[in-house]
């Protein structure tokens, strides 16, 4: 004998068949729990279950204090790659801006000496920026710039350009190796403010350490991403290949951050 289908399954199936159906736009708002539970005659726990499904999957997002909208799906980005946001934006043909709200220079912590491998003179520029595609917040970018490669673009509009894209026409500075980790977190209170969503909402952080192709470190950043909207994806070899190598990928094993 067949197990029932949860009744909140069942309720997500319908929702999910509306939004592929092209019922909704992109960002059009969609159903308050409210309305569903008086469409469907069942509990507010049970709309949850299968709103939070939606959510889960990227059809749909909750912004805290204006409701809940439909969104397109989630934007893949290569783990392997090393690729600016507004490259990534303009891949998937959305429209990428920024807001800066925090930028100083700063003298190194001990653990930003370690990690970089600076010498004792060395200062940082300290940068925290919102990125948003299609004026949705997509990250919280929080990175620190050796000063000496980014002074020449310090002054310059890092809300309306890419860094890189910057960084690569106003200097002689080109980019090397990048080292990446990505780990899953919880919103707290600063990046459900900063992202909307809801306290203790999946999110993943990226720490990237990127080096100058000299070998010099120039950038360590600390990005934490929606996990609704962006997913990562990486590219293996075959099996047999390097079969006696067990080691990380991206040479994570080497890393103690």
């Amino acid at each position: 004998m067949k197990e029932p289908i949860p009744k909140y399954y069942q309720i997500y199936k319908k929702l999910l068949k509306q939004i592929r159906s092209g019922k909704f736009n992109e960002f059009d708002r969609f159903y308050s729990d409210t309305e569903l539970v008086e469409k469907y005659e069942v509990s507010r726990g049970t709309i949850r279950e299968a709103v939070k499904l939606l959510i889960q999957q990227g059809y749909i997002v909750r912004e805290q204090g204006k409701g809940t909208f439909v969104t397109s799906p989630t934007i893949e980005q290569a783990s392997d790659k090393l690729m600016g946001f507004t490259e990534l934006m303009l891949e998937h043909d959305i429209e990428p801006s920024a807001k800066v709200i925090e930028k100083e220079i700063i003298e190194p912590s001990l653990e930003l000496k370690r990690l970089m491998k600076l010498e004792d003179d060395t200062r940082l520029v300290r940068i925290v920026r919102i990125r948003y595609g299609n004026e949705q917040p997509l990250i919280i970018e929080q990175s620190y710039f050796v000063l000496a490669l980014f002074e020449p673009i310090y002054d310059m509009d890092l809300e309306s350009n890419s860094i890189y894209e910057l960084l690569y026409k106003h200097t002689d500075t080109r980019l090397g190796e990048a080292r990446q980790r990505i780990t899953a977190i919880n919103a707290g209170e600063k990046e459900t403010n900063l992202l909307g969503g809801e306290l203790n909402d999946a999110l993943l952080l990226m720490k990237r350490l990127i080096k100058t192709r000299t070998g010099v470190y120039f950038q360590y950043s600390e990005d934490v991403y929606r996990s609704d909207r962006i997913h990562f994806a990486t590219t293996t070899k075959p099996y047999d290949n390097d079969h006696g190598n067990h080691g990380l990928p991206l040479e994570l094993e080497a890393q103690d951050w």
